[in-house]
C-alpha cells in the first residue's frame, strides 16, 4: 500500500517529465466532514496535477461498503445537496485543473445507494445549471478560502 504522503512524493517526482497527472477523489466518505471535502479542494489545486475526476461516494452490491452500510446506516448526498456541494467545491478549485468526471455512474442494477435516478447527463446539465444560477465558475475562491482560512 502507500499513503498520503507517497502519493505526493509520486506526483512531484513526475512532474515536468511528460506525463499528464491526474487525480481522483471521492466526496462524502462517512469520516469526513463538509469542510474537509471542501478543503480538499484547496489541497488537490496545491499539487502538479492536470485533471480530476470527482466521484460522490455510492454504494454498491456486495461490496464490504455495502455491509457497513447496512450495519451503520450513513448519509450520503441527495442530488440537490450534491450539485450544491461540488459546485462549492469547483469554485476552490484551480482553474488549470480539467474536470474529466463530476460523479460516479454505476448501473442501477448494481447501485444500493443513492437513488437519484438521474442519467449522467442530466448531472452534468444540472451541475451547469447551478454554475448558471449562482453566476459562478470554476476557481471563483481559487486561493481565498485558505489564504483566510475560511471553510464553508
Amino acid at each position: 500500500g502507500h499513503d498520503y504522503a507517497s502519493v505526493l512524493d509520486a506526483f512531484r517526482m513526475s512532474q515536468g517529465r511528460g506525463f499528464e497527472l491526474g487525480a481522483h477523489i471521492i466526496l462524502g466518505l462517512p469520516t469526513e466532514t463538509r469542510d474537509e471535502m471542501l478543503a480538499m479542494a484547496d489541497e488537490v489545486s496545491s499539487i502538479p496535477i492536470d485533471c480530476i475526476k470527482i466521484h460522490n461516494l455510492h454504494i454498491v452490491k456486495n461490496t464490504p461498503l455495502a455491509r457497513m452500510y447496512r450495519d451503520e446506516p450513513f448519509e450520503l448526498f441527495g442530488y440537490e445537496d450534491y450539485l450544491d456541494f461540488v459546485v462549492r467545491f469547483l469554485e476552490r478549485l484551480s482553474p488549470d485543473i480539467i474536470v474529466e468526471r463530476f460523479f460516479t455512474d454505476t448501473p442501477r442494477s448494481l447501485l444500493i445507494a443513492p437513488g437519484w435516478n438521474k442519467s449522467h447527463i442530466e448531472v452534468i446539465r444540472g451541475i451547469e445549471e447551478e454554475l448558471e444560477r449562482r453566476d459562478t465558475y470554476q476557481g471563483r475562491f481559487y486561493g481565498a478560502a485558505s489564504a483566510a482560512g475560511l471553510s464553508e
